[in-house]
């Protein structure tokens, strides 16, 4: 869930970083500072919900090759 988080989180900062400063002519120094606000409550956010998600819609890890091997 993390990863997904980190991804999400990734993509939100990156993509406000750029809107900010092409779109809404804000300058760097604000949209740069965007990136690591947005990313950081995105991820946060998108592992919080992950969480509540009920377990069958949770993503699964995958075992380990000992874990499937071994015997009780």
């Amino acid at each position: 869930m993390a990863w997904i988080g980190i991804i999400v989180g990734t993509f939100a900062g990156v993509f406000s970083a750029v809107a900010a400063y092409a779109l809404y002519a804000l300058p760097l120094w604000y949209s740069l500072m965007l990136y690591p606000t947005v990313g950081t409550t995105s991820a946060i956010l998108t592992i919080l919900v992950m969480i509540h998600l009920p377990p069958g819609l949770r993503p699964m890890a995958q075992p380990h090759r000992d874990e499937l091997r071994r015997t009780a």
